[in-house]
């Protein structure tokens, strides 16, 4: 399975819009392993909360949507799935992965 990264991922409900580098892809290796692939370079292995974030990133949903929906995916409390999304947000920036869009 490959989930291609989009050059855009908005959200039409508000909040905050983030780009997704169009150099990013997703692919599930044939041990069933996510690995994150920039520019046809496997870069990173993604764990299952990893791997659900970056498709609601995709998606275009906002960081506080992904929150939510972490929390209620993994039955995590909110205020530890909005620190994990953060972060993982966090380390998309600094590698040139997800930006904003402002």
């Amino acid at each position: 399975m490959v989930l291609p990264a989009t050059s855009f991922a908005g959200n039409p409900k508000g909040g905050t819009t983030l780009q997704v580098s169009g150099v990013a892809r997703v692919s599930t290796t044939s041990d069933g392993k996510a690995v994150m692939e920039v520019a046809g370079r496997p870069t990173f292995e993604l764990n299952r909360v990893a791997m659900s974030i970056w498709t609601k990133l995709v998606a275009g949903h906002s960081p506080q949507e992904i929150s939510f929906e972490i929390a209620k995916e993994f039955a995590a409390p909110e205020e530890l799935a909005a620190k994990d999304v953060t972060r993982f947000i966090e380390q998309l920036k600094q590698h040139l992965l997800v930006y904003d869009d402002s």
